[in-house]
């Protein structure tokens, strides 16, 4: 546990040791008081900071989308694990910071942002808590690591969706179509699984108490089979590119597919299927 001084504290113990020094000096019983006093406090208010930051139970909930290099919102949720509460406990990442007034028996939560450089799975997140309670002149400083697991997905770069148009079949890859939207036609009513919004249908989900979307049979979009020999650049490059291309076909309506090395994953469309693929593209 760190201690970082303020401009108030240095003040008040630069007039500690004045006093300390005049009382030295005269032998006055006053200042001596005095002097004992500051310094009883300046103890006091240690041993509270010790105690404001220790016993703090800290959870981080992701969101579904985090991606390499760019800022995230995390739920940070805090609890006391003693039967004192902590107050003014602040809490900082790489990029971001935020404050709980106080944490005591009850979760309480706050937002904070996140910045991963790599790809991959995460399994432990620092955070630092600091506090400048009781006194306003003193702040430690607590750095911790929370258990998290979670996959960072590759930074999407921008890539052309022409492009896509040289895959040939026997890669695995269909021929990529005209973006010219086709004739769609209704073919079933089902579950939610992870769909664009827009194909939800409304009326009869509020009929029967659950989520359910259309199956539109979309002619024009054959399915897109991504692979790494469908970009250019290195590994990582080429990683990035094609999580640019899965987000942009998924949202499209596209049923989209993968296949790296000795992992496929079959074509299809919604929400759920993108996040298969980024994380398949995150671990690769």
């Amino acid at each position: 546990m760190k201690v970082k001084i303020k401009r108030s504290g240095t003040i008040f113990i630069g007039v500690t040791v004045f006093l300390g020094v005049a009382a030295a000096n005269t032998g006055n019983n006053l200042l001596y008081i005095l002097v004992s006093s500051m310094l009883a406090l300046m103890l006091v208010s240690g041993v509270s900071s010790m105690l404001n930051l220790k016993g703090i139970e800290l959870r981080l909930i992701p969101p579904a989308e985090v991606y390499a290099n760019r800022r995230t919102t995390f739920r940070v949720i805090a609890k006391k694990k003693r039967r004192l509460p902590s107050f003014l406990i602040k809490l900082s990442s790489e990029v971001d910071n935020t404050l709980f007034p106080v944490i005591d028996s009850r979760e309480r939560e706050e937002h904070l942002a996140f910045l991963f450089r790599n790809r991959g799975v995460v399994r432990k997140t620092r955070i630092t808590l600091s506090s400048d309670f009781p006194l306003g002149m003193f702040v430690r400083y607590l750095e911790v690591e929370i258990d998290t697991n979670f996959v960072v997905f590759p930074a999407p770069l921008k890539a052309p969706l022409q492009f896509i148009s040289s895959g040939s079949p026997d890669k695995g890859s269909s021929p990529y179509p005209t973006l010219v939207r086709g004739y769609e036609e209704l073919r079933s009513i089902k579950g939610y699984s992870g769909e664009p919004m827009k194909l939800i249908h409304w009326k009869l989900s509020a009929k029967r108490g659950e989520l359910l979307v259309r199956e539109m049979l979309d002619e024009e979009k054959k399915p897109v089979v991504l692979s790494l020999d469908m970009v250019s650049g290195d590994l990582e490059t080429k990683l990035s590119k094609l999580a640019y291309l899965t987000i942009e076909l998924i949202n499209m309506g596209y049923p989209v597919g993968l296949k790296v090395g000795d992992k496929e994953v079959p074509p299809q469309r919604g929400n759920l299927q993108k996040l298969r693929i980024l994380r398949e593209l995150a671990l690769y």
